[in-house]
């Protein structure tokens, strides 16, 4: 009988526990400790007060005070065990929590996919905080309850209606305020993200006077959150006001129980106020559990998205290391939809390229260029066909093989916060400097970085902040060079350069054919055509019409265009063979695409 294997959340649960039997030790002790202070008040009233002994108040007050001293250390390595769990159970699922995010993010827009660490950092700090305690004290209060039975039924009886009272409170808690604050947690996480992603154009906002609107339109997510979350709040502070209220009227009553026993002399003053102390430590655990259930919902609410979030994920298992590609292309039938869409983007594209041949991908804007980019490069899924590097699935790829062995410029260049090296280097700690100045030598970047304030020291912010358009462009080409990738596509790779940069751009692309790179280029400029030896014309996610630079550049920029230089292949083929590589698709008029 096969069983199922555990999922990564309760995997990690399954580590810690160790650590939640040690503190729960620690709590049987403590618990035992509580009853320092009530027997001290028992031996105070019927022993010291009835002999008047000096010398038995300092010994009971030392062994009192020795035993309080305990407690105090016991509560500090509880609290550190906890401590330290919720950090060892962030480490083991933060790995896993993050590909979640990342895999969710590829798979659907948005930037709601943080939450999945958030919903980490939830459960972490709900270990170190006061529900954890809360709930390992809990059990101990039948034991209190039934102490205080012992000393006598009827303030046994007391404790227990009060300790049913204030449960039945936090039973009524969790049904009036359970759905606000799930609506209030929702609802700040949607106005979190609505942030998150107005902020990312704060210079359209400013430039373009829309921040009134913008705010406005935060702020009534916001609103709404706030609404729930008052709510909540107002039902929950009633019921904990209600609920000390109980615990004082209850230890109120016990102590009338006890003075009327005392007077009728069935228990001793000390019974009376050891009883209190009993009965008080009894209910804490309720109370606190109480008072701490607003922390309890949103982990709850945060272990049941982050368990059907890890659930939802494929099974990894590493796959075996394949050769080094050579950089052969195959793509066959390959239809794509984009993350969160139900449209084919990219429809049916079949093509193939031999290593160090270059093609670009031209069309109007919409007609699928950067979608079969980011297909090309294993970013999103195909829903049918495949694209294969040396013969294999990409998808057949250990991840980290495959990112060594393509370079990828995307349209929108993002650089994250370090050195202009890390950048280059993709922030690998074993990356040798000579391959970091190779990748942007091969890039025509290298005499750029050097004019920079400190080289390739050279500090940036998030997103590249601190560079021009065209310089973060040129390091994002020296990025996807690093390390000689087999298999390089560039979309849109001069949309923000400079005559310079232009030159700098062809001139490197020569550098990748001569190395052998198989380059794919997604481009709206006629530039970059004359040094290509492919171009394919996408209309509405298809090939419209494929052919060689020198069949199509004339329809495309007019008769009179000159050959720029003899097209590559890979066995060295005249312009003239064209049987070798037949048409992908109807040859449609080429003014149809557009350019």
């Amino acid at each position: 009988m096969q069983t199922r294997d555990p999922s990564a959340l309760a995997s990690a649960f399954r580590q810690i526990r160790p650590a939640f039997v040690a503190a729960g030790t620690l709590s049987l002790f403590m618990n035992l400790l509580m009853f320092v202070s009530p027997i001290y008040t028992l031996q105070i009233y019927d022993r010291v007060l009835t002999s008047r002994s000096g010398m038995t108040l300092v010994m009971i007050s030392c062994i009192a005070l020795v035993l309080l001293v305990s407690f105090a250390a016991l509560e500090h390595f509880r609290s550190r065990i906890l401590l330290h769990a919720g950090v060892q159970f962030d480490r083991l699922l933060a790995g896993e929590s993050f590909e979640a995010a990342l895999a969710s993010a590829s798979q659907t827009r948005g930037v709601h996919h943080v939450h999945i660490l958030r919903d980490l950092d939830t459960l972490r700090d709900v270990f170190s905080g006061g529900m954890v305690t809360a709930l390992m004290d809990a059990p101990w209060t039948p034991i209190f309850l039934g102490v205080c039975f012992l000393l006598h039924p009827l303030i046994g009886l007391v404790a227990l209606v009060g300790g049913l009272a204030i449960l039945a409170l936090a039973f009524v808690n969790e049904r009036v305020t359970k759905a606000s604050l799930v609506a209030a947690s929702l609802k700040n996480h949607q106005a979190l993200d609505h942030l998150t992603a107005t902020l990312r154009n704060a210079d359209a906002i400013r430039g373009l006077g829309m921040a009134p609107q913008v705010r406005a339109a935060w702020a009534e997510t916001r609103d709404e959150a706030l609404h729930f979350g008052v709510r909540a709040g107002e039902r929950g502070v009633t019921l904990l006001a209600i609920s000390k209220f109980l615990r004082m009227a209850i230890q109120t009553g016990v102590m009338g129980v006890g003075a009327y026993l005392a007077i009728r002399q069935e228990i001793s003053g000390g019974v009376l106020f050891a009883a209190s102390l009993i009965m008080g430590r009894a209910l804490a655990p309720i109370e606190g559990i109480v008072g701490q259930w607003r922390s309890f919902v949103a982990a709850r609410t945060a272990h049941a998205r982050l368990e059907n979030t890890l659930k939802s994920q494929p099974a990894r298992k590493k796959p075996m290391q394949l050769p080094r590609p050579t950089g052969a292309i195959s793509v066959e039938g390959l239809t794509v939809v984009a993350p969160g869409g139900a449209t084919p983007v990219v429809a049916d594209v079949t093509l193939k390229l031999e290593p160090g041949e270059v093609v670009a991908i031209i069309g109007p804007t919409g007609s699928g260029k950067s979608s079969l980019a980011r297909a090309l490069v294993g970013a999103w899924s195909p829903v049918h066909g495949c694209v294969r590097l040396d013969g294999n699935d990409l998808r057949h790829f250990d991840p980290d093989q495959l990112g060594r062995a393509l370079g990828y410029l995307p349209q929108d260049v993002e650089l994250f916060a370090g050195s202009i090296r890390d950048n280059i280097a993709r922030f690998r700690d074993d990356a040798p400097d000579e391959a970091v100045v190779e990748a942007a030598m091969l890039a025509s970047t290298h005499a750029m970085i050097q004019r920079l304030p400190k080289g390739y020291q050279t500090e940036i912010g998030e997103d590249g902040a601190g560079l021009s358009g065209g310089q973060r462009q040129r390091i994002g080409l020296a990025r996807a060079l690093f390390g000689k990738p087999a298999f390089v596509v560039l979309d849109e790779p001069n949309a923000n350069l400079d005559s310079d940069g232009d030159m700098a751009l062809a001139q490197a692309i020569r550098n990748l054919r001569s190395e052998g790179v198989t380059i794919a280029i997604v481009t709206h400029r006629p530039n970059l055509l004359s040094i290509v030896d492919w171009i394919i014309l996408m209309h509405e996610g298809r090939v419209a019409r494929v052919g060689t630079r020198d069949e199509l550049l004339p329809l495309l920029l007019g008769q009179n265009v000159a050959a720029a230089g003899p097209r590559r292949t890979a066995a060295g083929d005249s312009p003239a063979v064209q049987d070798e590589r037949p048409p992908l698709a109807s040859h449609r008029p080429a003014q149809a695409a557009g350019l």
